[in-house]
């Protein structure tokens, strides 16, 4: 079992996801960057894109994936995304993706 961090999504208007989480993949200006437990502390802008959310305790290959119209992104003790407009993929059922090349 991989280390975990607690992740809170929010907008304007809501807290549309917290829970703990293995992994995060977020489109940042420069591509896309990950982010896993015991990450450097850092604050980086968001580029409009998919968020890749890794569940603690999920199965290898199975990743909940929202569209983020951009924002920002907080990393201390707990990650938090701010963003204007999020919404699940496939609405809010689990879908099941494989990663072949996360680098």
């Amino acid at each position: 079992m991989a280390d975990s961090f607690k992740l809170k999504v929010a907008t304007p208007s809501n807290l549309f996801y917290s829970g703990d989480v293995e992994q995060i993949i977020v489109n940042t200006p420069v591509g896309k960057e990950g982010f896993m437990a015991h990450h450097m502390w850092t604050c980086k802008l968001l580029d409009a894109g998919e968020l890749w959310i890794k569940e603690k305790n999920s199965a290898e290959d199975e990743w909940r994936i929202a569209s983020a119209a951009g924002g920002f992104i907080d990393i201390k003790n707990e990650v938090v995304i701010y963003t204007d407009v999020v919404e699940w993929d496939k609405g809010p059922e689990k879908r099941k993706v494989r990663i072949i090349n996360t680098k």
